[in-house]
């Protein structure tokens, strides 16, 4: 199942595919992909790379209301908590021409991606085994509102452009079991004797 470590999980998959993809022949070796926390964002880097930003987490709107979950042992558990988690992705470089390059190559390069798979969700943590075999994550881009994009650039207005892109459908699964009664197979009825209205007049 896929549990609170999924955040962690699909974070760090993100950082790899940058990593493992980046063209080293055109961009060269220096490469650093890092996480961008907003108390970083009044020194902007001067290396060269990509900072990711996980800037929001939301309830998936299509399935917010989800059925128990069943494993395969026939156990019922709490259902799963179905997470978006948004994701701004900044390049940095020593000119605007190489900024530039960086951010159409990572837009591409996850435009292919399209899903990441279960085996890429499991592959760079300690622990293998948070996503199941049937549970892949889908990546889009997604552009800010614009009160959102206003908000954020008052804090980001010194860093260069960025895109912005949502994981849909990470799943959040729980081990709270939940016990249920077993079906009702059959009925039983008691029966008594009805005593007759007293017709004497007596009072």
């Amino acid at each position: 199942m896929a549990h609170y470590r999924a955040i962690a999980a699909t974070s760090a998959t993100l950082r790899a595919l940058i990593q493992e993809r980046y063209p080293r022949d055109e961009f060269g070796n220096g490469l650093v992909v890092d996480d961008f926390r907003f108390a970083d964002h009044e020194n902007p880097r001067t290396d060269e790379g990509f900072s990711l930003l996980l800037w929001r987490v939301t309830i998936n709107k299509e399935l917010r209301a989800r059925p128990p979950r069943t494993d395969v042992f026939g156990n019922t558990f709490k259902p799963s908590l179905p997470l978006d988690l948004h994701y701004m992705v900044i390049p940095f470089a020593t000119s605007v021409e190489r900024q530039h390059r960086m951010l159409g190559w990572v837009m591409r390069m996850f435009a292919d991606v399209g899903h990441i798979s279960p085996s890429q969700l499991n592959a760079y943590l300690a622990e293998d085994d948070i996503f199941p075999p049937t549970e892949d994550v889908e990546l889009v881009i997604d552009p800010l509102p614009l009160a959102d994009h206003l908000t954020l650039w008052e804090r980001l207005q010194r860093y260069p452009a960025y895109a912005s892109y949502q994981l849909r459908m990470v799943l959040l699964d729980s081990d709270v079991t939940i016990t249920e009664n077993p079906p009702v197979v059959e009925r039983e009825f008691e029966y008594g004797a009805i005593t007759p209205p007293d017709r004497s007049g007596a009072r």
